[in-house]
Formats: C-alpha cells, sequence, structure tokens
C-alpha cells in the first residue's frame, strides 16, 4: 500500500449484547449504528456518545437483521418468530409490527423511498411491503430453500435474492418476475449486496468466496478466494472502488476493486465476524463478530491513490470486466446515474430483432435476384430459339 487505509486500532469497542450479534447497519447520517443478536434484543448505539443506547427487547426469539429507512429515522428488524417490526429509536419506540412469513424471516431492506420494504424467509419466498399501511404488495417465489438475504437495488426497481439453494435471483418489482438467475455449484449465499452506482450484485458465499456479477452483461466478472471459511457479510465503499467482508475465519479483508485483489487484512474479533457496514461516506467502518463486540475503524479509502503502473492495471481491468459500450456512451454525461438493467434487455432485444429483420431482407433480396436471374435465362433461351428458327 502506498498510504495509510485505516487505523491501527479501532475508534470504539461497543459491548453490550449477550448473545452473538447477527447484523449491524450505520443510519444514514453516519452517527448511529443499529445492531441484532441471538439475544432477541435491537440496540441502536449512539456514536457521539456510546454510553448512550436504546435497546429494544420486544423480539420473542432470535433477531436476524436490521435496516434503516433512508428517508426518515425509522429502522426495521426481523425475527426468528416470523415477525418484522418497524421502530422510532427512542424507548418504546415499536411502530409497526406485523408477522410476515410463516417461517423465521431472515432478511430485511427499506426501499429507496423509505415507503416499503423487502423480507426474506426461511419459506423459501421474498415478499414485499408498503410501510404505511402495513400492506402486502407482491411475493416473489422461486427459490428452493431459505432465502438468507434480499435487497433492494439502488433506486428500487429490482429486488436480488440469495439463500441455501445456492441461487442468485434477480426480480423486477413492477413486473412481478425474476428476470435473471445466476447458480453457484459450490456455496450457498449468505449475504448480498449492491454497488453504490453500477448494476453489480456482489455475493458472500459459504464456500469462502466472493463473486461479483455484472447484471447488464448477466456475467460473472470478479471472483475473491480471500478468506478460509464462509464469508458472512459484505459492503461496498461508497465510492464503488472498494469492498469490506467478513468471514468465518475471524478476519476481515479490505478488497480494492479495480485491482481486482485483496489490499487489507484485519484480524478483529475472537471468533466469527458475523456483520461489517460502512458509513455514508466511508470514513469509518464497523464489524461485529460471535464475541458480542461491535469495533468501529475510521479509514482514509477515499484518498487511497494506485500508483501509475496501477492505474494501467485499473484500466485494463476495466477494458476486460466493464459494461457494453452502449452503457458507457449513455452514461457519459453523467457518471452517477443508475441505468436500470431492463433498459439494456430492452436494448439487447431490439439489436436481436433488427438482426432478424436484415436477415430477413438479406434473404428476400437473394430469393428476388434468384428469380431475375431465372427470368433472364428464360429470355435469353427464347432469343436463341427464335434465331434458329
Amino acid at each position: 500500500l502506498k498510504r495509510i487505509v485505516l487505523s491501527s486500532f479501532p475508534t470504539w469497542n461497543i459491548q453490550g449484547h449477550t448473545e452473538c450479534i447477527t447484523q449491524i447497519r450505520f443510519n444514514p447520517k453516519g452517527d448511529k449504528i443499529a445492531s441484532s443478536s441471538l439475544d432477541t434484543t435491537v440496540i441502536v448505539w449512539n456514536l457521539k456518545d456510546t454510553a448512550r443506547c436504546i435497546s429494544h427487547s420486544a423480539h420473542e426469539e432470535s433477531v436476524y437483521g436490521v435496516s434503516w429507512s433512508p428517508k426518515s429515522n425509522l429502522l426495521a428488524s426481523c425475527a426468528h418468530n416470523c415477525s418484522v417490526k418497524i421502530w422510532e429509536p427512542k424507548p418504546r419506540g415499536v411502530i409497526e409490527e406485523f408477522v410476515a412469513h410463516g417461517k423465521p424471516v431472515r432478511s430485511v431492506d427499506f426501499h429507496a423511498s423509505g415507503t416499503m420494504i423487502v423480507t426474506g424467509s426461511d419459506d423459501k419466498s421474498v415478499k414485499v411491503w408498503r410501510i404505511p399501511e402495513r400492506k402486502f404488495l407482491t411475493s416473489f417465489t422461486g427459490h428452493k430453500n431459505w432465502v438468507r438475504s434480499a435487497k433492494f437495488s439502488l433506486i428500487g426497481k429490482f429486488v436480488a435474492s440469495c439463500g441455501d439453494d445456492k441461487s442468485l435471483r434477480i426480480f423486477d418489482v413492477n413486473r412481478r418476475s425474476c428476470i435473471c438467475t445466476f447458480t453457484d455449484e459450490l456455496g450457498m449465499g449468505r449475504q448480498l449486496t449492491w454497488h453504490p452506482y453500477r448494476n453489480i450484485v456482489a455475493v458472500a458465499l459459504s464456500c469462502n468466496r466472493v463473486k461479483m456479477f455484472d447484471l447488464s452483461s448477466q456475467e460473472l466478472i470478479q471472483l475473491y478466494k480471500a478468506h478460509n471459511a464462509p464469508v458472512n457479510d459484505l459492503a461496498f465503499h461508497p465510492n464503488g472502488n472498494f469492498m469490506l467482508t467478513g468471514s468465518d475465519d475471524g478476519t476481515m479483508k479490505i478488497l480494492d476493486i479495480r485491482q481486482g485483489r485483496p489490499i487489507y487484512t484485519i484480524t478483529c474479533h475472537i471468533g466469527r465476524v458475523m456483520s461489517v457496514d460502512f458509513n455514508y461516506d466511508g470514513s469509518s467502518f464497523a464489524c461485529a463478530g460471535s464475541d458480542n463486540q461491535i469495533l468501529v475503524w475510521k479509514s482514509n479509502l477515499n484518498n487511497y491513490d494506485i500508483s501509475a503502473d496501477d492505474g494501467k492495471l485499473e484500466n485494463e481491468i476495466l477494458e476486460k470486466h466493464d459494461t457494453p459500450e452502449f452503457e458507457t456512451e449513455a452514461t457519459a454525461g453523467n457518471t452517477n446515474s443508475d441505468l436500470e438493467m431492463n433498459d439494456f434487455l430492452q436494448i439487447g432485444r431490439l439489436i436481436r430483432d433488427l438482426n432478424t429483420v436484415m436477415e430477413n431482407m438479406t434473404q428476400h433480396i437473394v430469393r428476388t435476384n434468384d428469380k431475375l436471374s431465372d427470368k433472364d435465362k428464360r429470355k435469353k433461351n427464347l432469343y436463341l430459339e427464335k434465331k434458329k428458327h
């Protein structure tokens, strides 16, 4: 590394849970962390004053996941008792509670609008709910085993899900159908995350690997064998150039997506690293483990520069793995735009249709030329016969 990219020791060491922490997530402002645990509680930690926290113990069984609304101060949690709760982080702050599935709910995620959530469950289904009315909207099926993670895309037009059937599925929310499926031969999907501004999904797998899929080209673009045990969680840095992973081997890894390799290893927990997350600007990241602790670190990954040689390597990687030419041209005016995958699929279908039309026209021209040739031959034969007589 050309520069130190993180502090040598965690800025905060937070303790309060009595059993394994299952998930942690920064709030949109980055000054709070919500954590869920097998001890049936959800705790909201104030990073400005870590002595101040709010603990919710309304779930009767283990809590598997949490998610902050991007538009408000609301927090969602899901649990083994099949329930989903919507919280306001204050004492007795439960706003909504409902039974979302017939079996334990493993995952919950807010839509970009803050008005919907998506849930994934052991009942093999993915469901979308509207929060204000507590209304069920639709269910996505196709998984053949537990669904471990389900998340909306950045704009919210798609839902990605993964689970114990070793598949990653992409659903169109408006069409209410599966439009793309990737299947792994070795590992089950434990967690997934969307790239912050591209149609790329990364999946943490039980076979110690991390895979990245480009949905516009519908292909695997990067594969990391960075850990020695199952990978439990992963998170993209907000600039999209780095990824943080946590594993049962007790380590976190920082991956440089541009170079396609791990650049930093952190041994931080006594036991498994269960969850990782960046704050909104990437200046801090956190990890939680089976040792019931949350560690928060400072980093300057935003200022990390690769050398000129590394820059050349970066360009080679992007040329090899980047999206098709029409996407690059379409986004040239606005690098932050998020062209959704159905746009590219429609363009692909249009190109195929044009190719079909061109092929049909070519065949028609050939047949026409053949007919003209036969006509000319008949005229020539008539002329020769007349000349004979």
